[in-house]
């Protein structure tokens, strides 16, 4: 899934508003800046309505669109959008399948004219460096553990039950991640960042130790433990660059997709809710950082990106194992409760005393 979508359909009061007999299906999409979806064709008719921030409709040709404007996809028409800089976009995304609509309001369309002129829109290097994110995010939705979480296996009580221990277990490394990056981070915008991303993710573990209780306490995995050490070690080794690449790029990215489809598993509790709309605000957060850095040097970037990506996968498929198995498919040993404290500036110690709730 690119971006972050809400099926308009499941709130009960605007279900219960919409006339069945119009067959239409609506989608809330919220795009970063640079967070594309790709022109795909549609069978029917379609319409988006931007309502907030600005980006462009890709499609044949590209237009610049902003809130207010209506976007008109005839059928077979291409559709897609990407979110301009410096907030994105927010919109309304709807499908006709009946009869055809008639419509009162300003309209763009998504797909060029006959002799249209081509597009002008000149990619930068850190634009590419998003698609190819959107590549290795697209490559993630087809994964093991993404097929699991859309079968209907992943409702299962064991299932959600070994699904849940081993989230726990990278949660709890994720904590030590944002804290490393503190820790070893010099740059002062990116500090203000990290502290920042710190200070929103801390305790996020102990919320999600409390959905499945003590009885199934998190269990330390060494294929998890291992890919999470890598992590670590980054956030003391890599550039400032790199650093935002792996966290806001890849971690949350991949994060905005886990979580946004663990919530049809967990549909009860708030956590994965939470997490997944706050996931794109830190992918601005890094994109923005990025752009702003004078000199960016892309190859160093799209190593990291593609290492990160390569652990990411790593952890995720023993989630999925874990998951599926059981028992048998981690090496379980306690581990600690760990949650992020207060963390000192510098290479001189990474605290990991309880914080306050």
């Amino acid at each position: 899934m690119l971006g972050l979508f809400r099926d308009i359909r499941k709130h009960e009061e605007l279900s219960a508003f919409l006339p069945e007999a119009c067959r239409l299906s609506l989608r809330w999409v919220r795009l970063a800046p640079g967070q594309p979806i790709r022109p795909r064709q549609l069978p029917g008719k379609g319409m988006i309505v931007i309502t907030d921030g600005s980006g462009e409709v890709i499609g044949g040709s590209v237009r610049r669109v902003q809130a207010g404007d209506a976007v008109l996809v005839p059928p077979g028409g291409l559709q897609g959008l990407m979110g301009g800089a410096p907030d994105g976009l927010s919109a309304i995304s709807i499908h006709f399948e009946g009869e055809d609509a008639r419509w009162d309001t300003p309209c763009l369309c998504a797909t060029a004219a006959p002799g249209g002129a081509p597009s002008d829109r000149s990619e930068s290097p850190l634009d590419r460096l998003v698609e190819e994110n959107e590549a290795h995010a697209r490559e993630f939705a087809g994964s093991p553990l993404m097929q699991l979480i859309r079968s209907e296996r992943a409702l299962g009580d064991d299932v959600k039950r070994r699904m849940l221990g081993a989230l726990q277990i990278w949660s709890n490394a994720f904590q030590k991640v944002l804290c490393a990056r503190v820790v070893f981070e010099s740059h002062p915008a990116a500090i203000k960042i990290a502290e920042r991303h710190l200070a929103e993710e801390v305790g996020h573990n102990r919320r999600l130790a409390r959905m499945h209780g003590p009885s199934s306490s998190p269990s330390w995995d060494r294929g998890i433990a291992a890919a999470s050490s890598w992590f670590i070690e980054r956030m003391g080794s890599a550039s400032t660059e790199e650093r935002t690449v792996l966290i806001h790029f890849v971690i949350e990215r991949c994060a905005d997709i886990l979580l946004s489809a663990a919530q049809q598993v967990f549909p009860d509790s708030d956590y994965f809710a939470t997490h997944a709309e706050v996931d794109a605000e830190h992918f601005r957060l890094g994109y923005e950082l990025l752009k702003s850095l004078p000199g960016l040097d892309i190859a160093p970037l799209r190593g990291a990106l593609i290492e990160g990506w390569q652990m990411m996968n790593l952890i995720c498929q023993r989630i999925s194992d874990i998951a599926e198995l059981g028992c048998g498919a981690a090496a379980e040993l306690p581990a600690p409760d760990v949650v992020a404290g207060d963390i000192p500036r510098g290479r001189a110690a990474l605290s990991m005393a309880p914080a306050a709730e």
